[in-house]
């Protein structure tokens, strides 16, 4: 069953009822709902879309990034739209495009030392109130 055969349904079950406004409303009500639910739904995504794109345009030589594919090496060359890094033992070069990199370990390692420290600080600060 499908979205437009359940309007139909509940539209005829409506024009049937004795409160056929009441049920004209209800039915409004309800595609409101449905259509800002799809509203909310495709902002989160095109925010994510545009927070992984702005990682993959910060991306310079000597991050460790992962591929989407699950290849973890360091970044030796940056160009418009290819990536060279520096993997495994041998020191292996391999060139992927822009769209092919899932995440940036050291951007993320730093953001996560920047946020312990500022915790840190907050417990100190909260440890020196506490003792006055």
């Amino acid at each position: 069953m499908n979205f437009a055969t359940l309007l139909s349904m509940a539209s005829n079950a409506g024009a049937n009822a004795e409160g056929s406004q009441s049920s004209g409303l209800i039915m409004i009500i309800f595609m409101v709902f449905i259509i800002g639910y799809f509203a909310v739904l495709m902002r989160k995504d095109k925010k994510q879309q545009k927070n992984e794109q702005d990682m993959r345009d910060a991306v310079k030589i000597g991050d460790e990034v992962l591929t989407i594919g699950g290849v973890v090496g360091k970044v030796v060359t940056v160009k418009d739209e290819a990536i060279d890094i520096e993997t495994g033992a041998d020191r292996t070069k391999i060139r992927f495009t822009r769209q092919a990199i899932a995440k940036n370990i050291t951007a993320e390692k730093k953001a996560e030392e920047i946020k312990q420290a500022k915790l840190a600080e907050a417990k100190n600060k909260a440890a020196g109130k506490a003792k006055k």
